[in-house]
């Protein structure tokens, strides 16, 4: 006839499903609390995606943000210069690094010379038109004599600007040191 299947003790029984029903109402809070929160974050992706506005694109204009001084206006070339702080002080080469750049000059390196005894600023011209020269000249206040011919074909700019011991007697001096990185101990 019919076998019937022994109970087990009531005691276990009612262990084992005390511990599934912790579980179960214990884990189903946080699973439920982070699939509502990775739903929200998904949800706010696509709506971003989808109200992005197309029209509107998000491609910068380089020519816009870069500055052209008038000689790149003029001949379309983009004056690259090299700059040596030739008199000693701190910082220097850094300053009219920044300076020029704002001015729209590309300042391909900016460093000490190697000799701090420059009495005079000048400008090495290496390659190119001699008019780049006279520019530079006019915009930091260096004199024409002071522009001398180093051809060097191999250098990737066109001229050096040394910063000598005049550099306070330079026109470009009180525009450039608002660009000196300790300008507010300077211009104390």
């Amino acid at each position: 006839m019919f076998l019937k299947k022994k109970r087990k003790s009531g005691v276990k029984q009612k262990q084992k499903y005390k511990i599934k029903d912790f579980i179960k109402e214990f884990l189903t809070l946080p699973v439920l609390l982070l699939t509502l929160i990775a739903c929200l974050f998904i949800g706010s992706f696509v709506v971003q995606i989808i109200a992005e506005d197309t029209s509107n694109s998000s491609i910068i204009d380089l020519d816009k943000l870069l500055r052209k001084n008038s000689y790149e206006k003029e001949t379309g070339h983009r004056i690259q210069i090299e700059i040596l702080n030739g008199c000693g002080q701190r910082y220097i080469a850094k300053m009219y690094q920044d300076f020029l750049r704002y001015e729209g000059y590309d300042v391909m390196d900016a460093r000490n010379a190697n000799s701090t005894d420059y009495k005079h600023s000048m400008i090495q011209m290496h390659r190119g038109d001699p008019k780049m020269g006279s520019h530079l000249s006019n915009l930091i206040g260096i004199n024409d004599s002071l522009i001398l011919k180093k051809p060097d074909e191999s250098l990737m700019f066109d001229l050096t600007l040394i910063i000598g011991n005049d550099l306070e007697k330079l026109v470009s001096y009180n525009s450039a040191i608002l660009y000196h990185p300790n300008k507010m101990l300077i211009l104390d």
